[in-house]
């Protein structure tokens, strides 16, 4: 006997609304055929919304817009109407002269991610990765990748440990801020704007801590130095970051990853980046592979993305800029694992 469908499911497969859209891009559209949607030209959309009702960006009418009920960042104006943020974001462009972080994007990341997080590892999952340096209200910590605060902040509250947050983007370093003096953690949990190819921190601390920073720097050996100069002896550091894994499974795949990236990345091999914690007199306790890890963590939250817009239909510019948040990492995805590793190395600084 053949199914029966009622009348609301044959229209919603005949015109699939924007969340069906948006799945089904992630899950099987051919992204180079699709074109780069900046968010200024999304900021027209909301213009021409005006007049023929709200566009998304993944193309399809928002016809029944639900009132949104995540709150990321209340300062942060994904229309871009407030001229210190918009400022902010003009300071980091992109190979394509777009902002590497905008409001748009920022609001974006935290409906993929989770509120104050711009990545797949929550700031729980971070807690308990370093939980072994045994953090109280007598350490300090040095997070170099702070993005929004979520993990340095999540870091007082779990231990009571003060914070020092560093982040490359101005943006999110202002929006981070904002949010610790917000929740009253100013002093415990201070982010402010670094440049990681001119890292020169002053002070020492117990754990310093960084995601995904390194294979962007050009200058790792400097960089290094300095973590090394910055860490007390018998303190630790945490690095969680891409290395290259023998030759590519795909060229092609790898090519477009490097392309998709907003900055240039410049990755160690997994050897070199042991090799050179090793040469800085530091002992290296823990070399693990968290590539499949990282890969689920990535598919998990995708996945988890629809409910979240199920409560919420951002706007315009954030939308166009989700959508280049996705296929950002699905083009890391391609390559994780097929020439790209994802590795934890933690070391110790002898006393």
């Amino acid at each position: 006997m053949a199914p029966q469908f009622s009348p609301q499911d044959l229209e919603r497969w005949r015109n699939p609304d924007w969340r069906i859209r948006l799945a089904a891009w992630w899950e099987g559209y051919d992204l180079s055929r699709l074109p780069r949607i900046s968010e200024r030209s999304a900021l027209r959309n909301v213009t021409d919304g005006r007049r023929h009702g709200p566009v998304n960006a993944v193309g399809g009418d928002l016809s029944t817009p639900v009132p949104a009920q995540i709150d990321p960042l209340p300062s942060a104006s994904a229309a871009g109407g407030n001229p210190e943020l918009d400022r902010l974001a003009l300071m980091q462009l992109d190979r394509h002269g777009e902002p590497v972080w905008s409001p748009a994007r920022s609001e974006g990341a935290q409906l993929l991610w989770g509120q104050d997080m711009t990545g797949p590892e929550d700031a729980a999952w971070m807690i308990d990765s370093v939980r072994s340096f045994g953090l109280n209200p007598a350490k300090s910590v040095l997070d170099l990748s702070a993005g929004l605060g979520g993990t340095a902040r999540a870091l007082v509250e779990s231990s009571d440990s003060w914070v020092t947050g560093l982040e490359p983007s101005p943006l999110l370093a202002k929006l981070a801020m904002d949010r610790s003096k917000a929740l009253g953690l100013s002093k415990k949990a201070p982010i402010t704007h670094y440049d990681p190819e001119h890292f020169n921190q002053a002070g020492s601390f117990d754990l310093i801590m960084a995601d995904r920073i390194v294979h962007r720097v050009r200058d790792k050996e400097l960089f290094l130095d300095r973590v090394g100069d910055c860490v007390k002896p018998k303190g630790g550091i945490a690095l969680f970051d891409y290395v290259i894994d023998g030759a590519p499974g795909s060229w092609d795949a790898w090519n477009a990853w490097r392309d998709e990236e907003p900055m240039e990345v410049y990755p160690w091999t997994a050897t070199r980046m042991a090799d050179e914690l090793t040469q800085r007199n530091l002992d290296l306790r823990i070399s693990e592979d968290l590539t499949q890890l990282h890969r689920r963590h990535i598919i998990d939250r995708v996945r988890r993305l629809a409910d979240t817009l199920t409560n919420a239909v951002p706007s315009a510019p954030v939308l166009a800029a989700l959508k280049r948040e996705l296929a950002l990492w699905w083009a890391r995805l391609k390559v994780l694992g097929n020439g790209l590793r994802f590795v934890r190395y933690v070391a110790m600084k002898p006393a």
